[in-house]
């Protein structure tokens, strides 16, 4: 159920064509934020108002957050247009509901009209409640509850909304298969606000009120670090999906599934250097281990192939200025760029990286650069190498099939699955799976069920080895202005 939370009216001299196509614009001034910054309305930022478009967006609160934020900064998507009259937005992240944004000529210019309908979820977040991991619903005896752990709002927030579709339709698949032994698998959706504190409690919270059977988590490493004791102490089967450090893989019932740095790395950096001919690096990620782990295994791998490094920086995770950063990129005398940043950081980085006139003349791999951050960069992000597991371009039947199921569930402009959102997908399948094997969903026999499990997925054949890492292929992808192109397949390097 929707409620509208904030109706806005405003009166610009200008005629409606103009004012209509101001909106999403960089740089301009308007009535939601007089002092200008990025885009006018809601601080909208995209490429081009069409359906199926990402935007970037900041919407005002009625009074502090609970963290004591008057803004918070979110992603919609375009799902209707009519030039120069109304343009509908579908919220993402960090809630679902609708903008829409009537454009109507007046005496002197254009009246604008912006009616935002929000759900129970950002009621609660707008009125600084503690907001539930999970709203309160029936609790069915028969069912497996499993949790999605991820980040709808904050630095990481843009991945949330995918993560959780994909969760959902792996979940729709196995109860469609009977679930595991008769019984159905419920999703249960948190979200850590990018903050590994949060994600404690709220998983703590969650587990105690419905007694989980496993968690699924699509977030930051941070997040792994705090949360997992947690889980290794109450016997959580706990499949960490995305990209990782790859140390301490597999602990009882934790499992790292995700790339490891290594992977990612060991054949990217080299080949990057091949094709550019540089040889000089500077180093550029967020503060916490994950970068922190990129920037070390870059700088041994590139050494490796006659590299050097020639500058390194690690800034705290959504900052959005980097004035001072560019200056020493620039002045470095660097050929290539390493960037380990992740969500916002990357996409503002990348953003003034191109502005500043630094694409032109190096080249960048950054191994986080997906579907998700790639759209919200548009034309500012050719050229730019990543290095993942999966990519929405891979040509195979299954992704292929899998792109139509889930076009199908969610709608055709449902944003884009990427490596770390269908890595959601695929764990949910594999806790299943397990879970059937097993014959039980409990932590032990679940972790015991996973070593050795293959899966046939979005990216073909996958399978967990008997020491908790996943076999998989690791592809390197070039951005373009509308998507990726898939430049080569790389073997994994676990043995």
């Amino acid at each position: 159920m929707r409620e509208t939370v904030l109706i806005n009216e405003t009166h610009l001299c200008l005629p409606p064509h103009e004012a209509f196509s101001m909106f999403g614009r960089a740089g301009g001034s308007g009535w939601m934020y007089p002092a200008g910054g990025v885009g006018w309305m809601f601080s909208a930022r995209f490429e081009k108002a069409e359906p199926g478009t990402a935007a970037g967006i900041e919407i005002p609160l009625p009074f502090a957050g609970p963290d004591g934020e008057t803004r918070v900064r979110g992603t919609a998507r375009i799902v209707e247009v009519r030039p120069y009259w109304r343009l509908v937005l579908q919220h993402e992240t960090p809630w679902t509901g609708r903008i829409t944004i009537t454009f109507t000529e007046a005496p002197g210019g254009t009246r604008v009209r912006a009616v935002t309908e929000l759900d129970d979820n950002a009621l609660g977040r707008t009125t600084g409640s503690p907001c539930l991991a999970a709203p309160d619903t029936e609790n069915r005896a028969d069912e497996i509850r499993v949790a999605l752990l991820t980040s709808l709002s904050g630095s990481a927030g843009l991945f949330g909304r995918t993560a959780a579709n994909c969760a959902a339709l792996a979940a729709y698949e196995v109860n469609a298969q009977g679930g595991i032994r008769g019984r159905p698998v419920r999703v249960e959706v948190i979200d850590d606000r990018t903050d590994p504190a949060t994600g404690l409690t709220r998983l703590r919270d969650l587990d105690r009120r419905r007694s989980l059977a496993a968690v699924v988590g699509v977030h930051s490493s941070a997040t792994f670090t705090a949360v997992s004791p947690y889980a290794q102490e109450s016997g959580l089967p706990y499949l960490y999906t995305p990209a990782n450090e790859g140390c301490r893989v597999q602990r009882g019932t934790l499992f790292r599934l995700g790339e490891s740095v290594g992977d990612q790395l060991a054949e990217a950096i080299p080949a990057l250097m091949r094709e550019s001919g540089g040889r000089t690096w500077y180093l550029i990620g967020n503060n916490y281990s994950w970068p922190q782990t990129v920037c070390a295994q870059g700088r041994r791998i590139a050494e490796q192939h006659r590299g050097h490094v020639v500058g390194e920086r690690l800034v705290q995770l959504g900052d959005s200025m980097f004035d001072d950063v560019l200056e020493d990129i620039d002045a470095s005398g660097a050929d290539l760029v390493l960037s380990s940043m992740v969500g916002w950081s990357l996409i503002d980085f990348e953003r003034r990286f191109h502005a500043a006139g630094l694409r032109g003349r190096l080249r960048t791999l950054a191994p986080l650069l997906e579907e998700s951050t790639r759209e919200h960069l548009g034309a500012a992000g050719n050229g730019i190498w990543s290095c993942l597991p999966y990519f929405s371009a891979l040509n195979t039947a299954e992704n292929t099939d899998f792109l139509q199921r889930y076009r199908a569930a969610f709608g055709a402009c449902a944003p884009t699955p990427s490596a770390v959102t269908e890595s959601a997908y695929e764990g949910l399948h594999l806790f299943a799976q397990a879970a059937r094997q097993a014959g039980s969903p409990q932590g032990p026999e679940v972790a015991r069920a996973l070593r050795r499990l293959t899966l046939t997925g979005p990216r073909g054949r996958i399978s967990v080895g008997a020491d908790g890492r996943l076999r998989q292929s690791m592809y390197l992808a070039e951005a373009t202005a509308t998507g990726f192109v898939v430049r080569a397949q790389m073997p994994s390097t676990a043995p």
